[in-house]
This record gives C-alpha cells, sequence and structure tokens, in this order.
C-alpha cells in the first residue's frame, strides 16, 4: 500500500543504544496510546526493561496494543496472558499455530506451508504521533547487551503525517483475521493477582539494573541528552511508507495489491548512476541476479553489503547466497562481507571490543542515486518476498541518503568487511581486507571455522533456496 504524504520528520538509529534509548523514552512520553508490532519479543534482560515501561505506561492510562508474531511463542503464552490481565493492555498472536507446547515443532513440519509464513513486521508507534520502523527486534541482542552475539542494524525514528499510515498499517494486522487474542489461545488459567506479581519482579528487576554499566551507558548516551533537551535532529522530507497486507500469508501470487515488492520496484528501476543495498540476509536468486546484472549493464554503480560466513547467524543463508557471487563479480558488482569483529559506528558504546562479541549484520536498508533511501524489515531473499510480511519507509532526501551513505561506507571499510574479488583466469575468489593496519588477502571463507564451513557445504546440497 503507497501512501502519499506531506513532508514528515526522519531521524537514523544507527547506534544499538540510542536503538533502546528511543523505544523506551516513546514508552514513557506516550500519553494515549502504544501499538506495538514485532516478529520476536524476547524476555530477557532489555525486553523486560521495556515491558517495565509499557506496564508502567498501561499504570497511567495509556491504552496498549502489542502484535506478536507465533515464531518465537514457544512456552512463552502464559507471561503474555498476564500482562493482558491489565485492563489497558491487549495482546494478540500473528498467525499462531495450534499446539502451544513442544508439539508445535511437529506442526511446523507438517503445516510447513501456512506455519512457515510470518510477519516479520517491526512498528513501535506512540499517540500516533511518533514511530520507530526498521530492523530491529526487542532483544538485548539488538541493544548492545549480549556477550557475545550483537547486531549491527538500523531503524528510523518518524514524526509527522506518515505516522499516521504506520498506524494504519497496524491496524490492518491488528483486525486481520490471523491476529488472535492471547487469551482464546491458551487454556492455562490466569489470575489478575499475578499482573501483580509480574509488575514487582519487572519493577525490582529494573531497580536493580539501573546501577548497571549498561544503564550508564543508557544514561550517558548522546539521544538521550537529546530527548531530555528537545534536540532530536529531524530531517524533513516527503516519504512514503510501503507495506505488505496481512492476506500475503495466505496468497501464493505477488500482486501489486498486497505485496511489497511491485510497490518499491520502480524506485529502483528508476536509478541513473548508483544503488547501495545492505542486507543481512541477501539471496537474489536467478531473477535478482539478472535483474541487478543488467542494471549494471546500464551503467549503474551497485554496491551490496552482507555478512560473511564468520559473521552470519544463518548458515543456511549463506549456503543460497554463494551460489551467486562470482556472478555478480563478474558483472562487476561490489560486494562486501561483514566481518565478525566490525566495529562500524553503530555501536558508540564499542562492547564488541570487550571480550569475545561477535558482530553480525541485521541491517536491511537500499539507497538510490544519493537520493532515495528505503529503510524497513525486509531483506533481499526470497522468503522475504513471498513468505514474510514486510513494512518499510521510503525517503525522497539527499540529506538522509547522505547520512545512511556515511554508515554504508563504514560499515563496508576494509577495517569491518572483506571486499571479495574474482580471478578471472582461475574462477577463484579471494576476500581482501585489512588487519591490524595491514592489507591482508584470504582465499577461502575468512575467519570461518571448520563446522560453519561443513555445514554450510551440507546446507548447499539441500533445495531450500524457497524457504531462505
Amino acid at each position: 500500500m503507497d501512501i502519499n504524504n506531506k513532508k514528515s520528520g526522519f531521524h537514523l538509529l544507527s547506534d544499538n543504544i540510542d536503538a533502546f534509548v528511543a523505544r523506551f523514552a516513546l514508552a514513557t512520553i506516550a500519553e494515549k496510546t502504544l501499538d506495538i508490532q514485532y516478529y520476536i519479543m524476547h524476555s530477557d534482560a532489555s525486553g523486560r526493561y521495556l515491558a517495565y515501561a509499557i506496564l508502567t505506561a498501561a499504570d497511567r492510562g495509556v491504552r496498549v496494543r502489542i502484535l506478536v508474531d507465533d515464531i518465537n511463542m514457544s512456552g512463552r503464552d502464559i507471561s503474555f496472558k498476564m500482562l493482558s490481565q491489565h485492563e489497558n493492555i491487549e495482546i494478540r498472536i500473528f498467525n499462531p499455530l495450534s499446539n502451544r507446547d513442544w508439539f508445535r515443532n511437529i506442526e511446523m513440519l507438517i503445516n510447513l506451508d501456512r506455519a512457515g509464513r510470518r510477519m516479520h513486521n517491526k512498528a513501535f508507534i506512540a499517540d500516533n504521533a511518533s514511530a520507530i520502523i526498521g530492523g530491529r527486534n526487542i532483544g538485548d541482542e539488538y541493544f548492545d547487551d549480549r556477550n557475545n552475539l550483537n547486531f549491527v542494524d538500523l531503524d528510523l525514528l518518524t514524526v509527522g503525517p506518515i505516522v499516521n499510515d504506520v498506524t494504519k498499517s497496524f491496524n490492518d494486522f491488528w483486525h486481520s483475521q490471523w491476529a488472535t487474542p492471547i487469551e482464546e489461545l491458551s487454556t492455562t488459567r490466569v489470575m489478575r493477582k499475578q499482573l501483580m506479581t509480574l509488575r514487582s519482579s519487572l519493577k525490582d528487576r529494573w531497580h536493580r539494573a539501573k546501577n548497571s554499566d549498561y544503564f550508564q551507558s543508557l544514561k550517558n548516551a548522546s539521544f538521550t541528552q537529546k530527548i531530555i533537551n528537545r534536540k532530536i535532529d529531524f530531517i524533513w522530507a516527503e516519504a512514503n511508507l510501503f507495506y505488505d497486507r496481512p492476506e500475503k500469508i495466505s496468497n501464493n501470487d505477488p500482486n501489486k495489491l498486497v505485496h511489497i515488492g511491485p510497490q518499491i520496484i520502480p524506485y529502483f528501476e528508476r536509478a541513473e548512476s548508483e544503488l547501495l543495498i545492505a542486507a543481512s540476509y541477501f539471496v537474489p536468486g536467478t531473477k535478482g541476479t539478472h535483474w541487478l546484472k543488467n542494471k549494471r549493464k546500464q551503467g549503474i554503480d551497485i554496491s551490496i553489503l552482507t555478512n560473511s560466513l564468520a559473521a552470519t547467524d544463518v548458515f543456511a543463508v549463506h549456503a543460497g547466497y554463494r551460489k551467486y557471487r562470482k556472478e555478480l563479480l563478474a558483472s562487476d558488482i561490489r560486494l562486501f562481507e561483514m566481518k565478525q569483529t566490525a566495529q562500524s559506528g553503530q555501536s558508540k558504546t564499542n562492547k564488541l571490543i570487550e571480550g569475545s562479541r561477535h558482530a553480525s549484520l541485521h541491517a536491511k536498508y537500499m539507497v538510490v542515486d544519493q537520493h532515495y533511501v528505503f529503510i524497513g524489515s525486509a531483506n533481499i531473499d526470497p522468503r522475504s518476498e513471498l513468505l514474510n510480511t514486510e513494512i518499510g519507509i521510503m525517503v525522497d532526501s539527499q540529506e538522509l541518503a547522505k547520512q545512511t551513505i556515511e554508515l554504508f561506507d563504514r560499515s563496508a571499510s576494509p577495517d569491518n568487511s572483506y571486499r571479495l574479488q574474482l580471478d578471472e583466469q582461475s574462477n577463484r575468489l579471494s576476500w581482501l581486507t585489512r588487519k591490524a593496519g595491514t592489507e591482508t588477502r584470504y582465499s577461502t571463507e575468512p575467519e570461518a571455522g571448520l563446522m560453519r564451513k561443513l555445514g554450510v557445504e551440507i546446507m548447499s546440497l539441500l533445495p531450500i533456496e524457497s524457504l531462505l
């Protein structure tokens, strides 16, 4: 669905700490409504901190609606049901499985055609006045609070007319036949007094955490000070919101009325000089590879950033992606693969350098002709195209494009990524990077352990690309 707007305000949330602060701030300042839609909402530390802010908002009279996909709900019905006991909180689960215990895994396999279709949208909306759209789910790995894997990601904080459209997209999903109230799913009886216990637990956890290093980084974050001083530097521009209709999960026809893809492709078709693509999961397929090669033949400079084997969190996706690398490189398309040690400027807290932390690209954004910027939840893969529902904003702004390009350039720099090269005579790949200040070249997948390499080889033999 494409809705034209007048100018709205946009602020890039490239830093993980800023991304958490922004969500917590929206929950804290909300006066009337909070609409929250996510693919994954973990019950880890950051998930509980946000739950505390959301419950506190409901206590002061804010009407809260939470819509979460069922993919990560195993064993969690009771906690969500306890939260929904609050008179101001409603919770619905999207495309729920019938089995609510460990049998759900069997149902997933037996009924994969339906169960494999998921709501991948991410939206956090306060008072129909401010919204956050982008790649992050709710969980420690998205907010720099995990000891191993932390994602490099990107969101947009938005204000202005575009938020009306984000709310409309939320309502379309909330009122769809695939959104089921949590009370209808779980037969476990939950008493209202359990909500009081949950509130007390969340409050205690919050107060215990306030003196932690992580909370000190939240307090000292530059974005926190911008919020306190009401000096968020918004970029004002015209934009369009695009999103898959919820009925996509029951429709195999990729038509323009239901699917996001046909709606945004005209922006990329009109590219005249340059196309930048950052996608955590990049599996272009034969059709996508052909399209990219044709654009390159037309003189369009194309640069693509995705994960290296060492950095990816999904082996199967890398198995699908690697089949297309040589063909793209032979067409003079630049390919960059993010290192697991990346320090690309998204994380001002620099937590990854403390110990053996692992970075992985999770951002999904594109820049056309240094002018149009698309940021959202969609990867470049068959799953985003055909199976998952997605959402994203196309912003017409050279200023926002400049900021996003700077972000891309940091991520794709030799310190943070490998640039792939193809020797046309031997038809062999090499990975060029900088390590400890010295230019380094690898002839095999760099820094990836034996188990990862074996896993990808096995995955490559399976006919699973349509599910990636």
